[in-house]
């Protein structure tokens, strides 16, 4: 059985980026045959709907919210919706899973942590890390090298990369390394979301289910989904 998965998503209630609510981006995944969404919207040192003077509690609903929005449709509509987050470090980006609001509530200023000292901190915490696409070039992203310490994967397929030369070299990365290859849409609106999809041999409805087939290595990357029709 072929169980459909979608690592990286933005909305438009979290991400100043994102162009589509929750709800639309939600229906959209459901119409192109996935089974579980992870909503990573852009972290609090990213491009987050956030005003200065924000408590850091405050900070964390505006981070949640998509995912909270994306939840609510996804119950409605039968899509599971799990909880992660794209972090910025002026250099590599990174998608964080299975930590969730207790932990961020608990560490106050983990925005501001260097790309080192972030990934000790949330795997030490238990959380499965992603390096998301180690060679885009952007004018937002400075030239750096890809830390691959302390990370647990890499996303191999990046549908946002303008140049598929970028996702080439992220795959040599992932073998050269010996870490497990990953795909996200980094779907902003709904046209996106059929792209970059990891398909499964078996269902996963949690965060764990999900995390422990990706460390088993059960997970292949697809460019396209079969049923999607942007």
């Amino acid at each position: 059985m072929d169980f459909f998965v979608q690592l990286h998503l933005h909305t438009s209630e979290s991400s100043r980026c994102g162009v589509d609510s929750a709800r639309d981006m939600m229906n959209a995944c459901k119409r192109a045959g996935y089974g579980l969404v992870v909503v990573t919207d852009h972290f609090m040192n990213a491009n987050l709907r956030q005003t200065p003077g924000m408590s850091w509690k405050a900070r964390v609903d505006a981070l949640m919210s998509g995912y909270r929005a994306a939840k609510a449709e996804g119950d409605r509509i039968g899509l599971t919706v799990l909880f992660g987050w794209e972090t910025f470090t002026y250099g590599p980006e990174y998608l964080t899973y299975g930590l969730g609001e207790d932990f961020l509530l608990k560490n106050p200023g983990i925005d501001r942590l260097k790309p080192a000292e972030y990934l000790a901190a949330v795997r030490a915490a238990g959380a499965f890390v992603s390096h998301a696409h180690p060679y885009r070039k952007a004018i937002y992203i400075p030239r750096f090298e890809p830390i691959t310490k302390d990370v647990d994967a890499i996303e191999v397929f990046n549908a946002g990369n303008d140049d598929p030369a970028w996702n080439k070299r992220a795959l040599r990365l992932a073998r050269k390394t010996n870490l497990i290859e990953l795909a996200g849409s980094d779907a902003h609106d709904v046209t996106r979301v059929g792209y970059g999809a990891v398909r499964l041999d078996r269902p996963a409805r949690t965060m764990e289910e999900l995390i422990a087939l990706i460390r088993e290595r059960r997970g292949q990357v697809v460019g396209v989904m079969p049923a999607f029709e942007p």
